[in-house]
């Protein structure tokens, strides 16, 4: 029996050592960054400046793959099916726990069948109106949402754009209905040629065309005034509390990784994440690092999941 008990012993400390051992030599090859929109949108860049500086530190190339469409759930479902040993990781948005959230029985389960390294960012957003619209503040836009319907434009059913909307009609009494297309690109450009009256959308995505006077920056989503775009009320500060929400990046792999990896990715990404040139690069279009630990972000997915599920079924949010 000592004998047996010796041997037990002696496997759980040979498991854990060959655990250990897996971590230090991770990453031996190339690792894939799957990004689950098309090149250029905020992800795809905020995705590509993570992979530039994890590859610095792994000594490995980081192949950054765009894999676009069904709304994030085509590559988080490829992510979440493929081996689990560390070679195949997603950066996706706070869209990946909204549109699983829409469909009754989801695709991927954003909170089982994922395995959740660490948050990456996050970000406000920022409502911005046709010029056409003539509108060039919030009481003005208000005024006229109460008045008669608008159109705001989407990405897509259950995307970060219609739950931003959706939950802003309710808390301020706006009258809107959603206009939605196949990206973020084709939207902004309908509500600047005035075919739909606004986007709501991440500062990071809509900022730049409101510097450049083709769309009117009206409110933004935070509790508090944007640092680089201090001259527009907060819905916080409007009072619209229930309606304050962010966009965030968070790196996920498939479900069933080794603890040890996960640990080493997580401890590795929050050492980029707390560089100057990371919150440099984040914060010159209004968002902000945010590190921390799996577990922290595991109950960040869990319960956004849950809360975004509710909204769906409050709202009549489903998949067309």
């Amino acid at each position: 029996m000592k004998l047996i008990k010796a041997l037990l012993a002696t496997s759980v400390l040979v498991l854990a050592g060959s655990g250990a051992a897996y971590a230090q030599n991770y990453p031996e090859r190339p690792v894939t960054l799957v990004v689950p929109f098309a090149p250029g949108g905020a992800v795809d860049m905020v995705g590509r400046f993570i992979a530039d500086r994890l590859s610095a530190i792994w000594g490995q190339t980081i192949v950054v793959e765009n894999i676009p469409g069904a709304g994030t759930l085509l590559a988080t479902g490829q992510v979440s099916s493929a081996s689990p040993d560390g070679y195949t990781l997603l950066i996706n948005s706070a869209t990946v726990t909204m549109r699983a959230a829409i469909q009754e029985t989801p695709l991927v389960d954003p909170a089982e069948d994922l395995t959740h390294i660490g948050r990456i960012g996050a970000t406000p957003l920022l409502l911005a109106t046709s010029p056409s619209l003539g509108v060039s503040n919030y009481d003005e836009f208000a005024a006229l949402a109460k008045e008669r319907e608008l159109k705001y434009a989407t990405v897509g059913v259950g995307s970060l754009n219609q739950f931003a909307s959706e939950i802003l009609r309710s808390a301020a009494d706006l009258q809107m209905t959603p206009v939605h297309y196949n990206g973020g690109s084709p939207a902004m450009t309908d509500v600047i040629g005035g075919h739909a009256d606004l986007f709501y959308g991440s500062i990071t995505q809509v900022i730049p065309h409101v510097r450049e006077g083709l769309m009117t920056g009206i409110v933004v989503s935070s509790a508090e005034r944007s640092d680089i775009l201090p001259e527009l009320p907060s819905v916080g500060e409007l009072g619209l509390d229930d309606a304050v929400i962010e966009n965030w990046w968070g790196l996920f792999g498939p479900k069933g990784m080794d603890e040890a990896i996960v640990d080493q990715i997580n401890a590795d990404l929050n050492t980029v994440l707390q560089t100057p040139e990371m919150a440099e690069f984040l914060q010159s279009d209004g968002a902000r690092p945010l590190w921390g630990t799996p577990e922290e972000f595991t109950e960040q997915v869990k319960s956004e999941y849950a809360t975004w599920r509710r909204v769906a079924n409050e709202q009549g949010i489903r998949p067309e």
